[in-house]
Parts: C-alpha cells; sequence; structure tokens
C-alpha cells in the first residue's frame, strides 16, 4: 500500500511540474509558429518544432539580453537564420575553408607566358 501511495506523490508531482512549464512552452512555440510564417519557413515535424522554439527562445533572450546592453554598439535582430545554433549556421552556410592559395607579389603576374 506504502508503495501505491508514493507512485501516486510522484505522479502528481510530475503532473505539477509538467502544468507550470506548459504555458512557457506553449508561449515559445506561438512565437515560433508566428516567426515561421513571417519568413515563409516551413513548419517542421513536432520534435524539431519543440527543440527549433526552443533554439529560437533562446535566441530571443539572448537578443534582449545583447541589445539592453548600453556598451554594445551594434544591435541584434530577428532574421530568417534565428531559429538556427551558430553551429548550424556556420556549417550550413559558412562551411569550412579548405586552404586558400598564397600569392607571392614578388612574381611578375605574366610569369610563363611568352610573345
Amino acid at each position: 500500500m506504502n508503495k501505491s501511495y508514493l507512485a501516486l506523490a510522484l505522479l502528481f508531482a510530475a503532473a505539477a511540474v509538467l502544468y507550470t512549464m506548459e504555458p512557457s512552452t506553449t508561449s515559445e512555440k506561438s512565437q515560433y509558429l508566428a516567426y515561421l510564417k513571417k519568413f515563409n519557413k516551413p513548419i517542421p515535424s513536432a520534435e524539431e518544432l519543440v527543440y527549433r522554439s526552443a533554439v529560437y527562445a533562446n535566441f530571443l533572450i539572448q537578443m534582449e539580453k545583447h541589445n539592453s546592453d548600453p556598451t554594445q554598439t551594434w544591435q541584434m535582430g530577428v532574421n530568417q537564420f534565428s531559429d538556427l545554433t551558430k553551429e548550424e549556421f556556420v556549417s550550413t552556410y559558412l562551411g569550412e575553408i579548405s586552404s586558400i592559395p598564397t600569392i607571392d607579389f614578388n612574381e611578375p603576374v605574366n610569369k610563363g607566358f611568352t610573345e
């Protein structure tokens, strides 16, 4: 009998935690859905929606923190990349630079060409 009371108590505790978390999660999702509409982005799967809305919410927090800092000389804003992590943005849009050829400015431009 003691185990069933303990299980019931744990169930109520878990429900209370989920109940208090739900409004902010719903708010984050609705903000994210408005963002998707504004930038004409497709609605992702349910799992991806949870992840992307959290990434977007984290971006909004960082943006607010940055923009409220009077020492900053520029302002952050929302754009079509605001639901990507820095790593995702870099790997998707910047990629890696393998090697940049060096230029010898002392070498003549027409070296190897004859008239």
